[in-house]
């Protein structure tokens, strides 16, 4: 049994000594707004697979899968985003291709890539170009973007529209000033939706800040992707690639205000104007739980499914692995691209499929990118979450913070993919 506080700290009952659990007077600090009293809904996960999804047929070349709920449903007055052109697939299929001494190990992902982190080497892919919704793996963008153009030092004060945002929050509160890196920090670590929220204000606004990330995306050299939305939340047009993905995030960890970022452990932020201070969690799992993990990011839609981008530095060999709609039926999104990581290590550095660079000409021009900002109808929050349930019942908080506590004593960093990133 798992238990997650709303900013971001798993506790898992797995890993704490029988004889402890009945520990529950304790005093912690937490959040204001982590103590909202409210149960989380619990959303389904994917159909179970017993195997990774058949794409050879290349169905997903131009769009995204059929959608699952209602997440895609344009609000009045705005008009249906046209697909991206399609590309030609450079790496020859849209199934499996591997480099000499890649074995494939065991995943239910429709897509994901393996790659060489710093030469950008393509070791193996399955689906580069297929069109799948990215989560919250897409907050790379407006991360960079911000990076880019805000002083990492400039205070944003949280607004109630920042704390009620739909999806996952890590308990910024409402009326604090937090920095420009603080909210980074809420944004990678605990994929936080009210950190999105306040980065987009200061970029200078929701359409204004999907603007940009969509330029950025371009200037890249991505070929798959739009970004409907700065959070990951599905919305008409969202679409991205492995191989997309893989140019963004390659681009991410050369800049070190992001590498050191997502390689924090975790993050102590201002829970009111007295001092007093609340912890946000890094969710990925290959840093928490593996010795060479180096960061990444989480993501999880009921229409995207689960997503996951992570990398490993093994002696200076930096190899990361990105995975697109995937389930938990044959382990944990992290697990599944550990697994690959691993097998992308057991290959000659020379060898190599491919490249995550294409030639200039076959980059798509900015006037074949969508135009219209076409966004969704939220008066179903059901159906556009985008991270984890945020709060556990209030009766219980304090105690599962010393079993929290424990857990860290007594066992391994816990796999925090169990609080999926809705």
């Amino acid at each position: 049994m798992n238990y997650t506080l709303s900013h971001g700290t798993i506790i898992s009952m797995k890993r704490v000594p029988k004889t402890l659990i009945a520990l529950t007077a304790i005093t912690a600090t937490l959040s204001p707004t982590a103590l909202s009293a409210t149960m989380a809904p619990v959303l389904a996960d994917p159909a179970p697979r017993s195997s990774a999804p058949n794409t050879d047929k290349c169905d997903n070349a131009t769009t995204p899968p059929s959608a699952e709920t209602t997440s895609e449903k344009l609000a009045p007055g705005r008009t249906s985003i046209a697909p991206l052109p399609t590309v030609d697939n450079e790496f020859g299929s849209c199934g499996i291709t591997k480099a000499t001494g890649f074995d494939v190990p065991t995943n239910t992902a429709s897509a994901w890539m393996v790659f060489d982190l710093d030469t950008g080497a393509v070791i193996a892919t399955k689906d580069p170009h297929g069109r799948y919704r990215p989560a919250s793996v897409i907050k790379a963008l407006i991360a960079l973007v911000a990076i880019d153009e805000l002083d990492l030092s400039k205070k944003v004060t949280i607004t109630n529209d920042d704390v009620n945002q739909e999806g996952s929050a890590v308990g910024f509160v409402e009326g604090i000033d937090y920095s420009v890196q603080q909210l980074l920090d809420g944004l990678l670590l605990g994929s936080g939706n009210d950190a999105a929220s306040a980065l987009a204000r200061a970029l200078g606004g929701e359409d204004t800040t999907i603007k940009k990330i969509n330029d950025l995306a371009q200037e890249l050299g991505t070929v798959d992707t739009y970004a409907a939305s700065y959070t990951g939340l599905d919305a008409q047009g969202m679409s991205t690639s492995v191989r997309d993905l893989a140019v963004i995030y390659q681009a991410a960890w050369q800049n070190p205000v992001f590498a050191d970022t997502v390689k924090k452990e975790y993050s102590e932020l201002p829970a009111d104007k007295t001092g007093t201070t609340f912890q946000v969690w890094n969710d990925n799992g290959i840093l928490m739980n593996t010795e060479h993990g180096i960061g990444g990011k989480t993501g999880f839609t009921d229409d995207a499914h689960h997503t996951f981008v992570g990398a490993k530095n093994i002696n200076g060999r930096r190899i990361a692995a990105v995975i697109l709609d995937t389930t938990i039926d044959l382990g944990r999104p992290w697990e599944q691209a550990n697994k690959l990581i691993d097998a992308g290590y057991k290959v000659a550095e020379n060898q190599a499929v491919g490249s995550i660079l294409r030639k200039e000409s076959s980059i798509p021009s900015e006037e074949s990118q969508p135009k219209e900002l076409s966004r969704p109808s939220f008066t179903n929050p059901s159906d556009n979450r985008d991270t984890t349930p945020r709060f556990v019942i209030l009766g219980a908080l304090v105690a599962l913070v010393v079993l929290g506590a424990l857990a860290w004593m007594f066992g391994k960093r816990e796999d925090r993919e169990d609080r999926v990133d809705r």
